[in-house]
């Protein structure tokens, strides 16, 4: 498996407006074959810091995902909330083993 923590940090006042746009890519990604999780957080302390935490069945259904529509549109439409590059951190996958 293959997952990653995807750091968004967004424009003051902006926080309605990412959630809207990242609502739909939410649910895009759900509806994929190779995505097994896509979980939206916030900082509690940076109320203007999300996270995606996002789990795939492998490296190919993540490549898979950034040729949909749906991420095409969420990357276009972050372009101008954001206030810094969006960030990422992939993790090596520990437990549970990996049956795949």
């Amino acid at each position: 498996m293959y997952a990653m923590l995807v750091e968004i940090n967004i424009k003051e006042g902006k926080e309605k407006e990412f959630l809207e746009v990242f609502e739909r890519n939410h649910i895009g990604t759900r509806e994929e074959p190779g995505n097994l999780r896509f979980d939206v957080l916030r900082d509690p302390k940076i109320r203007t810091r999300f996270y995606a935490y996002e789990v795939y069945e492998n490296e190919d259904a993540l490549e898979a995902h950034r040729q949909t529509a749906h991420y095409h549109r969420c990357v276009k439409e972050l372009e101008n909330i954001m206030s810094e590059p969006r960030s990422k951190i992939v993790f090596e996958w520990v437990l549970p083993v990996n049956y795949e």
